[in-house]
């Protein structure tokens, strides 16, 4: 007689689920690097409205690159709220975001042949410039720069090249060569006017730049911003974006999405409930997150979690890891002579016709 044995590991039998579904059903998902999540689509009927329509070209470098038309600028990443945030502390930094490269703005006596006076305007799009995520920076000598468009606000910096002036400043980009402050929320149009900071010392003005840049590119490059930002084009922003009229989900229990009406100063934002991730503008995009493949899930040992709907818990139960005999010879697929539960033997329930079970 020809025995094998087989040890089946029921734990692990499970293969991770795949990840959860952001593009529509058969659109292209991916630009290049970047993933394009609806309502955000590449080709007719994939994507929300023209707002959310993304060109996918190919560079003169050969890359890949994601565009939106809209508003003109290059797509580096698009991202929805944190699924795992709780319903009671929502706050209005929660909403989707999408990084793009966005034109320095130029003084009229710059030289630079690349982008420079031209300023954007979103408005009347489901696009913000995110306060949360960005800052306003102005780079040169003997410089007042001011955000405009966006009355009744007055938003702007100044800085100066004098010799007396603490050269510490420039390192924190607070006065000398460089200055920045925060940006107001709510915002879709940008522009700069630039003037003299002394009109008695401005003889020979020089070129003077103004941006809003993505508050972490900011923190890793203020230290000398005024000779990094003389050759650049663009620099990465941050955009906060909903879907004000969305009217395609018809919630129900089992969708696992839910929506925040009002609670920005965007109107609604969509997101997955608690315990959930994926994509809330799909009807199945939202899916289960399984805590206990995460090594920081609060469960002592790994062992213990068990991966609810929606939740988890330690409760310390063990899956059983049954050892089965399988004999060829005999009529019976598989037996299964015990039950072992990482330390302990346990007896197994017998069934009547298919031999002993767990």
């Amino acid at each position: 007689m020809r025995v094998t044995f087989l040890l089946l590991l029921i734990y692990g039998l499970s293969e991770a689920a795949p990840p959860p579904p952001m593009a529509k059903p058969g659109c292209t998902g991916l630009c290049g690097n970047v993933s394009i999540p609806y309502p955000f689509g590449i080709t007719a009927g994939c994507y929300f409205n023209d707002w959310f329509h993304i060109n996918c070209s190919t560079g003169n470098d050969s890359s890949v690159r994601a565009f939106l038309p809209s508003i003109k600028m290059e797509v580096l990443e698009i991202k929805f709220p944190d699924p795992n945030n709780d319903d009671d502390s929502f706050s209005s930094f929660e909403l989707g975001i999408v990084r793009v490269k966005m034109p320095i703005i130029t003084s009229s006596n710059c030289t630079s042949t690349g982008p420079s006076n031209g300023g954007v305007n979103m408005t009347g799009g489901p696009f913000y410039f995110s306060s949360y995520r960005n800052k306003f920076i102005s780079v040169g000598c003997n410089n007042m720069a001011l955000m405009t468009g966006i009355d009744p606000m007055l938003v702007g910096c100044n800085s100066d090249c004098n010799s007396e002036t603490n050269i510490d400043k420039e390192a924190n980009c607070s006065g000398f060569k460089c200055c920045q402050t925060t940006v107001p929320s709510g915002i879709q149009v940008f522009n700069v006017s630039f003037k003299s900071k002394d009109e008695k010392n401005n003889g020979i003005e020089k070129c003077k730049y103004a941006f809003l840049a993505e508050e972490e590119w900011f923190y890793s490059n203020m230290t000398n911003l005024s000779s990094e930002v003389p050759p650049l084009e663009r620099v990465p922003v941050v955009l906060d974006w909903t879907v004000s009229n969305f009217t395609d989900i018809n919630f129900t229990k089992a969708d696992r999405r839910k929506v925040r009406r009002g609670s920005t100063d965007y109107g609604a934002v969509y997101y997955c409930g608690y315990g959930y991730e994926g994509n809330p503008y799909l009807k199945t995009g939202c899916q289960d997150i399984n805590e206990c493949e995460k090594d920081n899930n609060g469960c002592l040992n790994k062992s213990d979690c068990m991966n609810m709907e929606g939740s988890y818990n330690c409760d310390g139960r063990k899956t059983r890891t049954k050892i089965a005999i399988i004999d060829r010879s005999s009529s019976t697929s598989a037996w299964l002579l015990g039950c072992h539960d990482h330390h302990f033997l346990l007896p197994c329930d017998y069934g009547p016709q298919h031999g002993p079970r767990a």
